[in-house]
């Protein structure tokens, strides 16, 4: 069963999941849309993970103000496992941009944190994938969904058959299903805040247990960054 929520903070949730631990989930972006019931019935990304822990899928909180960091919105996430979750410790797995805003999270409030995984994430995005989303959210804060779609081509891996039919459903069919964006404005504060985020120096005051996973070939993270982060994190393993 899939719940839709939002917490008392602000902080949007999708619930599910049926195991008697808990694991919470920091969505990527720049977006604050999460997915949709049916979209994580038909994905195999959590189902084997979803059979031992009750999942909290989170966004971030509306009506972000200009200058907002992703230190300010660790802060976010630090306030709702203190108000929801007893205080913790608890899992945590940040994906992509969710990602950046873990490590701050972890490293402010290791009391808050019993294991971490940094999903496809590193202490610091490359400048194209910086680039990209930036450019992305600038398109999708002006409604235009196809030309931020097709922005995303460089993401595209396979052969060329794949890629085309990616391209088609991106530029004609992802428009007709992409939700607007209730506020946003913060599609630019996210952005922004991408781009200003670089939490090397915080790396060492990470003391969970922590997994640092992604592909050898990310857009965002280079392999020598992924190695990086890792390194920079006393009790870290990677896998790539």
């Amino acid at each position: 069963m899939v719940e839709k929520g939002v917490f008392g903070n602000g902080i949007p949730y999708v619930r599910f999941g049926e195991g008697e631990k808990t694991l919470l989930v920091f969505s990527g972006g720049p977006s604050n849309t999460l997915p949709s019931g049916f979209l994580l019935r038909i994905s195999s990304q959590f189902k084997h993970i979803s059979k031992s822990y009750l999942v909290y899928m989170l966004g971030r909180k509306a009506g972000l103000p200009e200058g907002y960091t992703t230190r300010d919105m660790a802060e976010d996430y630090a306030t709702l496992i203190r108000d929801e979750f007893e205080g913790g410790p608890i899992d945590v797995m940040g994906t992509s941009y969710g990602g950046l805003i873990a490590q701050h999270l972890a490293a402010d409030h290791p009391e808050l944190i019993r294991s971490l995984v940094i999903a496809i994430s590193c202490h610091r995005f490359s400048d194209e994938g910086n680039e990209l989303d930036m450019n992305s959210a600038q398109l999708l804060s002006e409604s235009k969904k196809r030309a931020a779609l097709k922005s995303l081509y460089p993401l595209i891996e396979g052969d060329k058959a794949k890629k085309a039919l990616m391209k088609f459903f991106m530029a004609y069919i992802g428009p007709l299903v992409w939700k607007p964006h209730d506020h946003p404005s913060d599609l630019l504060v996210e952005g922004k805040a991408e781009i200003a985020h670089n939490s090397k120096s915080r790396l060492a005051e990470i003391k969970a247990p922590t997994l640092v996973i992604a592909g050898d070939k990310d857009y965002f993270c280079p392999v020598e960054r992924l190695r990086e982060t890792a390194a920079g994190i006393p009790n870290a393993k990677l896998v790539l």
